[in-house]
């Protein structure tokens, strides 16, 4: 699978529903639950407002802020006529002055994303009668491309040695902000251009959380959250490490919690639902006592897809129906809070394939003990 099969299925779409033109809009900012419209129809990872003119039958346009970003975007989007602009309304304007495209025949996806006076003008241009197809186009790029996947995996390869570094470094009067810079610039070295990074540290954690000046102690559970982004594409692991030996109730939760990963990963297979994955992995929790902190305020979700395009399949919650297929990629971690332990976090990036689940990284997670 490739981008110009989203296209082609897209466009397929426009054609059923009598969509003349798709308009595609993002802002520029850039988080690991926000779907990117631009980045699904162009591949692009924009630095500010940025919009992609898709017609049903001539080529797209690809139009980025601020205007000298047209160079990097006609490089990587060569498919597409790049153009720069400090106002995207602009472009559009003259673009339906030229065109003369019915409003009624105009769709637009991700525009509730953008600054509201950007929506009011662009709803004032198409006269109030563009339809949304976000659920459509969002949902025709559920399945990662190959290139998508290329990516994911180095960027897993880059999540990897930034846990080896944490390794490497963590120690007793460090502060939790400076490992967390150490660790984000040493993934920028490996070729991450971004880096959703948790990282915390104390003996009894309520929860992942930002990192903050606190300095780091022996007998610390340090929970690490790691989500870099290769080339516009993330991938993330969830990692425990203890400063100091490990007592045996620790030991013993962290196997419980990996237990409890192996049997969502096992469930995760194409014709299965996120819900299915959600609860293979609440079953064992609950079978050793542990129900309660299966549901709210302890935990939402077991997971979540991984992609600054679509974030489908969405979360891995008992609420999600969605079924699984074939090359679509996202993380399971079961993440648990437990009353002897506190937080503990453990999780791996998985690719669905026809046969059975695909782990993409090479290490599996295991309590690691820091030496003094």
């Amino acid at each position: 699978m490739d981008s110009n099969d989203i296209l082609r299925a897209i466009r397929r779409e426009m054609e059923e529903q009598g969509i003349d033109l798709l308009l595609g809009f993002h802002d520029g900012a850039h988080f690991i639950e926000k779907p990117n419209v631009v980045m699904v129809l162009s591949g692009f990872k924009s630095l500010g407002h940025a919009m992609v003119l898709l017609p049903r039958d001539d080529e797209g346009m690809l139009v980025v802020t601020p205007a000298w970003d047209a160079e990097r975007a006609a490089e990587r989007c060569p498919a597409m006529r790049s153009i720069g602009t400090d106002n995207i309304l602009n472009v559009l304007q003259a673009y339906l002055e030229h065109h003369q495209v019915p409003p009624s025949q105009v769709a637009t996806v991700g525009l509730a994303g953008m600054p509201w006076r950007i929506g009011e003008q662009v709803s004032a241009m198409l006269q109030g009668e563009a339809r949304s197809m976000d659920r459509m186009v969002f949902g025709s790029a559920r399945r990662k491309t190959s290139d998508q996947l290329s990516k994911a995996r180095t960027a897993t390869q880059i999540a990897e040695k930034g846990y080896e570094r944490l390794l490497q470094i963590a120690r007793p009067g460090m502060h939790e902000d400076q490992l967390a810079v150490e660790l984000k610039w040493h993934m920028k070295t490996l070729g991450a251009e971004d880096n959703f990074l948790m990282l915390c540290a104390g003996s009894h954690n309520p929860a992942v959380q930002p990192s903050s000046g606190r300095r780091l102690e022996a007998g610390d559970i340090i929970l690490a959250e790691i989500t870099p982004s290769y080339m516009g594409q993330m991938a993330q692991i969830c990692r425990t490490a203890v400063i100091g030996p490990a007592n045996e109730s620790l030991k013993r939760c962290y196997e419980l919690v990996v237990c409890s990963m192996e049997e969502g990963i096992a469930a995760a297979v194409a014709g299965a639902t996120m819900a299915d994955v959600c609860r293979a992995i609440d079953s064992v929790l609950e079978a050793k006592g542990y129900g309660e902190y299966c549901r709210p305020p302890h935990i939402r979700r077991r997971g979540h897809g991984l992609g600054f395009g679509s974030n489908l399949p969405g979360d891995v919650s008992v609420d999600n129906a969605m079924i699984l297929e074939a090359d679509m990629f996202f993380v399971i971690h079961p993440n648990q809070y437990l009353p002897e332990t506190g937080y503990l976090l453990c999780g791996e990036p998985v690719l669905i394939t026809a046969q059975r689940p695909e782990i993409l990284s090479e290490q599996r997670a295991s309590l690691a003990e820091i030496a003094l």
